[in-house]
């Protein structure tokens, strides 16, 4: 795995120029890059793709079509973790992983876990009440592009939405199990946060951080690094409002209030 080889390896130096992170700005799983590129105060520009026309760009770099990807000038780094991983190995005195073996193995398998359990459930929860309203989904998407692709979103989104609902959303059975998933793992991750309040080690790790950033579109912490419009949808906002007070949103909150400070724009 990538990650393993970049901690074994010897600290890597840092780019002549600023890094770009291709993104897409609303992604949970970009704001767990952020954050920690943020987090260890590097110089990055951030570079908004548009989703279907994002795989022409990603793929001129890195083997996927996924997003988030680092671009440092001289390496790819494609995928949340792995960008951690990398991080860590340029700025290691601001580490996100443990250096001890059985708790960076524990520290890992949250991180999975996070992303799993909390990302992808919350994702198809999202999609599957959110497709339905244009406005909001160009917004999450496009704010940060100029207007000709902002009218080209606006033109191909009916194919776009059909697309995503295949994908991410698929069934109304997959959404039940989704939100099944998602409020257990919810209770369940109340039970770990222990009494110095971060999950392991008695400390921020990239545990806390990909825990907090799979959440961050059910809280919408303010340092969260975008303005959101209103939330158009009835359901979302009875489920947001339902979870604000839940332990593990309040944990959310104060980690973002911490420990979360956007350094790039």
């Amino acid at each position: 795995m990538l990650g393993t080889q970049y901690l074994s390896c010897p600290q890597l130096k840092f780019p002549d120029s600023p890094m770009k992170l291709l993104e897409f700005p609303h992604s949970h799983y970009c704001e767990k890059a952020r954050w920690a590129l943020d987090f260890k105060n590097i110089s990055y520009r951030r570079v908004a793709l548009m989703p279907g026309f994002h795989m022409r760009t990603v793929r001129r770099h890195a083997p996927r079509t996924s997003v988030p990807v680092l671009l440092t000038g001289s390496e790819v780094v494609q995928g949340s973790s792995e960008i951690i991983d990398y991080l860590d190995r340029l700025s290691p005195e601001r580490g996100l992983t443990p250096v001890d073996k059985s708790s960076q193995d524990l520290c890992r398998q949250l991180e999975q876990e996070a992303n799993e359990n909390l990302g992808e459930p919350m994702r198809t929860i999202l999609y599957d009440r959110l497709l339905a309203y244009p406005d909001f989904i160009r917004f999450c998407f496009t704010h940060t592009l100029p207007a000709p692709k902002r009218f080209i979103f606006r033109l191909y989104y009916p194919f776009l939405r059909r697309l995503m609902h295949q994908v991410y959303v698929q069934s109304e059975e997959k959404v039940a199990e989704a939100k099944s998933i998602f409020f257990a793992s919810l209770d369940e991750l109340e039970a770990r946060i222990g009494a110095d309040r971060y999950l392991l080690e008695g400390r921020f790790t990239r545990a806390d951080l990909s825990v907090c950033s799979m959440l961050s579109l059910l809280v919408l912490p303010p340092q969260f690094p975008l303005a959101w419009p209103e939330m158009p949808d009835g359901e979302i906002r009875e489920i947001m409002a339902d979870c604000k007070d839940h332990p593990v949103c309040v944990w959310v909150r104060q980690m973002y209030e911490q420990h979360r400070q956007p350094q790039s724009d």
